[in-house]
């Protein structure tokens, strides 16, 4: 399970902002692979995204002021020589033959039950190709529509209502689509069309998958309700049901 401490994770609250009008979402995905047109790459390094999303007012929708994802590269097996079909035994860390990949956020975030809305790129890491490479933009992401079956969540933590900030509920839970469309690299120059033929991109609808692990926290930068005594032994699932977090 991966850890989650609020207090240095979270961003600061926007100046004059109230606390109980404000909550920080943690989303980390711990396993599962993507499926990119015929490229297919198993998540083998957490992928962390922290939201904060604050409130002017109780009746009033809420904002998005920050979406930050991160993660560690992701080593392709294969290589080069992989991507191109010929894959050599112990050669995936040679130079210029060693590939990574590393998804980035761009744009388009929304947590609305039971999915969830982001834009994703993929960068690809290579001695050869420079460091502008992508699969997808931020003019032109993969629109993922990662969809929750209610009915495979678990419970890691109940967390303490009294504080959640320091001591969030932790849920588990799989997530997929197998919906989005995937665009063509950008700013890879000559391997550009190399690898979009040999991924067979752009690749429509129905062509790619994603289907992760993931692990949630989220938990309002102070409690606003009375009874958080009683709450204590709340069911962290059926909180999450209720939960509604809209930009």
């Amino acid at each position: 399970m991966p850890e989650f401490d609020f207090a240095e994770q979270c961003p600061p609250l926007p100046a004059g902002q109230d606390p109980k009008l404000a909550t920080c979402l943690q989303l980390v995905v711990t396993g599962g692979s993507m499926k990119l047109g015929g490229l297919t790459q198993e998540i083998t390094q957490p992928m962390r995204t922290v939201i904060q999303a604050v409130q002017p007012s109780w009746d009033e929708p809420a904002t998005y002021t920050s979406v930050k994802m991160t993660g560690k590269p992701m080593t392709v097996p294969g290589g080069v020589l992989g991507l191109l079909g010929f894959p050599l035994s112990g050669a995936d860390g040679l130079p210029y033959n060693k590939v990574q990949v590393q998804a980035k956020y761009a744009g388009g975030f929304d947590f609305a039950l039971p999915t969830t809305a982001l834009g994703l790129k993929i960068k690809l890491i290579n001695g050869a190709i420079g460091n502008g490479c992508f699969i997808g933009s931020n003019k032109d992401p993969m629109k993922l529509n990662l969809l929750i079956d209610f009915n495979k969540i678990t419970s890691v933590s109940p967390g303490d209502y009294t504080n959640p900030f320091a001591d969030p509920p932790i849920l588990k839970m799989p997530t997929g689509d197998t919906t989005f469309a995937v665009p063509k690299t950008s700013g890879c120059g000559i391997f550009g069309p190399v690898i979009d033929w040999k991924a067979g991109l752009p690749s429509p609808s129905g062509r790619n998958a994603a289907s992760f692990t993931v692990y949630m926290a989220t938990a309002p930068y102070k409690p606003a309700y009375a009874d958080v005594a009683a709450r204590r032994t709340q069911d962290p699932v059926q909180t999450f049901r209720k939960l509604k977090i809209h930009g």
